[in-house]
């Protein structure tokens, strides 16, 4: 082809070319189909001022502890209409469900009105959970309303997937995983919650111990004493009689499977046990009756002297009755037989001062001096 027709034939295409290029063809493979976004969870958004009084109005008013009917009333109207205004706010959400909770308790127990709140609450909290957010407190506050362990345990999953450090999540899962036959995968996820939530008080170290006792029960010794030996190590510090009671709470064959426990048990056991002229004088403390239970606390010294309560009711008592010299003697009787230091200083630094005033020097320098070194 000559050059001139080869020319001609470019000219001619152009109007093709410039055609191909304002109007593209269609890919030869659709697209991904986009999923619609769905209408109950939006992304959480910030509070606005009318659903931040809202939720606090919630808090003053619906707790369980401190319930306000009125209160708790005029708050689920607001978080209603702050949920209306933009259903993104997920704390408004949470509040609602929380408030509805609460607000079914105000019902009879076999009433369909208290099933209607409960309904509408976990409802609020499943729309959440099917929306995916990414906020571990609603699996987890929906898990706590789940009988089905298999559910349970998928929303207790999601709820330490979003925050491993959860101060319950791990716990839970590891009871329903033992609920369902699997006792192995039950210690490893208590592994975590005791990693994870130390003890902060007796309760909570009763609570690891019922474990340890569930361990001992479901043929798993070795990992119900690694639970024994993890709440002894961090209930150390704690007062004697607190670790008294702590190890009367515990799975007698637990106890008896460790020769180191049940030693530390027989030790302690006096000091929280045989306290059954103690247990008379509080009744008759309640009931006004001082000096007959200044009697059961006297009697208590000479059937069990070791738990520290029967020296700090007498004190107390003998205050009351106007008597500081006999608060101050039996607090001194009570200091020269403490065998541990420790505890020894500890009782001294709760001594009311007018039984201090009371006290001879002698006692009360020698205290003073050994306890300001501790």
């Amino acid at each position: 082809m000559k050059a001139s027709h080869l020319f001609c034939a470019l000219v001619a295409l152009l109007p093709l070319l410039s055609w191909g290029q304002a109007y593209p063809r269609p890919p030869s493979r659709p697209p991904p189909a986009v999923r619609p976004p769905t209408t109950a969870t939006p992304p959480a958004a910030p509070l606005s001022a009318a659903a931040r009084e809202a939720v606090q109005l919630a808090q003053q008013g619906c707790q369980s502890d401190g319930y306000d009917a009125e209160v708790c009333e005029r708050a689920i109207s607001r978080l209603e209409a702050a949920v209306r205004e933009n259903p993104s706010q997920l704390d408004v959400q949470l509040a609602l469900a929380q408030a509805c909770w609460n607000r079914s308790f105000q019902e009879r127990a076999d009433s369909r009105s208290r099933q209607s709140w409960q309904q509408r609450s976990k409802d609020i909290y499943q729309r959440l959970v099917d929306g995916k957010v990414s906020d571990a407190r609603p699996y987890y506050e929906l898990s706590v309303r789940q009988k089905d362990q298999g559910q349970r345990a998928t929303l207790l999953r999601r709820t330490v997937e979003l925050n491993p450090r959860h101060p319950r999540a791990n716990q839970d899962l590891a009871w329903s995983m033992l609920k369902q036959g699997q006792p192995d995968e039950a210690w490893r996820v208590y592994q975590r919650h005791l990693e994870v939530s130390p003890v902060k008080d007796r309760q909570e170290a009763q609570e690891n111990l019922r474990f340890a006792g569930a361990m001992v029960r479901a043929q798993r010794p070795q990992q119900a004493a690694q639970v024994l030996e993890t709440v002894m190590e961090q209930v150390k510090d704690e007062r004697r009689a607190e670790r008294c009671l702590l190890l009367e709470s515990a799975e007698p064959r637990l106890v008896e499977a460790r020769p180191t426990v049940r030693r530390q048990l027989q030790e302690l056991r006096p000091y929280c046990t045989n306290t059954a002229h103690l247990d008379r004088a509080v009744n008759l403390e309640q009931q006004g009756r001082v000096d007959e239970a200044v009697t059961e606390l006297e009697r208590q010294v000479d059937a069990n002297p070791k738990p520290e309560e029967t020296y700090v009711m007498l004190e107390r008592l003998y205050l009351r009755k106007g008597q500081p010299e006999k608060a101050a003697e039996v607090t001194a009787r009570h200091l020269r037989t403490e065998p541990d230091a420790r505890e020894k200083c500890e009782r001294f630094r709760r001594i009311s001062p007018h039984t201090l005033r009371a006290m001879d020097a002698q006692t009360l320098e020698a205290m003073r001096r050994q306890c300001s070194e501790r």
